[in-house]
């Protein structure tokens, strides 16, 4: 398979999935406006001039020419243009959405989101049915100040302050057994001490350990995981897959250094992009290797392989439902809190959090991808929970206060419920237009970060 078609592939699983996140916000419009008796004049399977379609009464029911979302057109177009051209401050027309009630205006606009945040939970409950595998990695640990060009010169460590080292596994924290990293990253930064009982060359040492309180109130001691560098999976068409890089394959030297611990192999990799060399031992054999990575839109390298994570496996919950509203409560803050930081600065690189259509369909099908090349069932939970995330975003960007959104036209709606006055056509299509201007300006805007970045992904 080439390049070019692989990313195609990508492409298409983004874009379809996209779609379908887009069309149950629409339908969420489309069922409302029907149940509060406000007519709908099209609802489209993409956007742009139609291809074919079939009349349903007052419906238009429609294939765009390009089939990448869609939209739900409520009746009262022309109520606008025929309150213009007869300078009428309001004229509304049969069926329209200015001649509902306010209140029914808003349940038709707010609808659109409520049915992202159900599909969302829906997804995520989905998932909580199905068995799925976990990251349970060893918890042998190392001090972050035994790697300072990792963590920073100024690193400092109350775990090695302790007495702990780094090789120690830690097999209980205060006195309950820990299973893995994951638990030990999760018990940590929640209380200001532990008592640590460490496994170090077969013998058993016990350490009090006081964490460093941070800035939000958790706790840090000073502590990293250390896994081996063994090569779990490479990418296919990737430089590293071409340079003969195989599943398996333990890497033991990275630019002339020796590496012990995938720790040692990040430090190696820093930088500026440059040719890699690794040596690495194949069935007893060493064999070296040379790639140049992937350029990144930042100008930094991409690596196109993964080490090999123990995992274990998780049967499915008997609370779906309860995990699903978790999951879904759980993304919900955290895309508030990105735009928040948008909103107040504290996110300074915007092209992180925000990507136009075609970066975003791309990332979801290359993670989708990723999943399906390990196992179909992997593949299947990253594009599920994928499309949640984006749900979820979709309804919370459409709920901004922000011109051509449903936010808008809510809080308009909101305003005529509690004032008992309509507002003025003539000034809805001052707000339609600085709506329609400011989709453009974000369309172009996020157009030419999607296409730096696909020109970025062969340099």
């Amino acid at each position: 398979m080439s390049y070019f078609l692989a990313q195609v592939i990508k492409y298409l699983i983004g874009i379809v999935g996209i779609t379908v996140v887009v069309l149950i916000h629409e339908l969420g419009h489309f069922v409302a406006a029907r149940i509060c008796g406000i007519d709908v004049e099209v609802f489209s399977f993409g956007f742009g001039p139609r291809l074919i379609g079939k009349h349903i009464g007052d419906l238009d029911l429609r294939l765009s020419l390009f089939p990448v979302g869609g939209y739900c057109r409520l009746k009262g177009s022309d109520d606008v243009r025929q309150s213009l051209r007869n300078e009428q401050s309001l004229f509304l027309e049969e069926g329209s959405i200015f001649a509902a009630s306010p209140i029914r205006r808003i349940i038709t606009y707010l609808a659109g989101p409520v049915a992202s945040f159900l599909l969302a939970l829906l997804i995520y409950t989905i998932l909580s049915l199905m068995p799925y595998e976990v990251l349970s990695t060893e918890a042998i640990v190392t001090t972050v100040n035994d790697y300072p060009e990792l963590f920073g010169p100024e690193a400092t460590s109350p775990a090695y302050d302790a007495g702990i080292r780094s090789g120690d596994r830690v097999l209980a924290l205060n006195g309950e057994t820990i299973d893995d990293w994951e638990a030990l990253e999760t018990i940590l930064p929640v209380s200001p001490e532990h008592l640590f009982m460490v496994e170090r060359n077969g013998q058993s040492f016990h350490y009090w350990v006081e964490g460093e309180k941070q800035a939000d109130g958790t706790y840090r001691y000073g502590l990293a995981v250390l896994q081996e560098a063994i090569v779990g999976n490479v990418r296919s068409l990737s430089a590293e897959k071409e340079a003969g890089l195989k599943k398996g394959d333990r890497i033991i030297a990275s630019q002339g250094t020796v590496v012990h611990n995938h720790l040692d192999l990040l430090s190696t990799l820093r930088g500026e992009l440059r040719p890699v060399s690794f040596m690495v031992l194949r069935d007893g054999e060493e064999v070296q290797l040379s790639f140049y990575p992937r350029r990144g839109d930042d100008g930094k390298p991409i690596f196109d392989f993964s080490l090999l994570a123990a995992t274990k496996h998780v049967k499915p919950t008997s609370k779906a439902l309860t995990s699903g509203v978790w999951q879904t409560s759980k993304i919900l803050h955290q895309t508030l809190d990105s735009i928040r930081s948008l909103f107040t600065g504290t996110q300074k690189d915007l092209r992180s959090n925000v990507t136009g259509v075609t970066r975003s369909a791309l990332l979801i099908g290359d993670i989708a991808a990723l999943g399906f090349e390990q196992e179909t069932k992997q593949g299947l939970h990253a594009l599920l929970y994928l499309l949640g995330v984006v749900s979820i975003s979709l309804a919370v960007v459409n709920l901004l206060p922000l011109p051509a959104f449903d936010g808008i036209q809510i809080m308009v709606a909101f305003l005529a419920l509690i004032t008992g006055h309509t507002i003025k056509m003539r000034t809805y299509y001052v707000l339609q237009v600085a709506g329609v201007l400011f989709i453009i300006v974000v369309f172009i805007a996020l157009a030419g970060s999607d296409l730096r970045y696909l020109l970025s992904l062969r340099r």
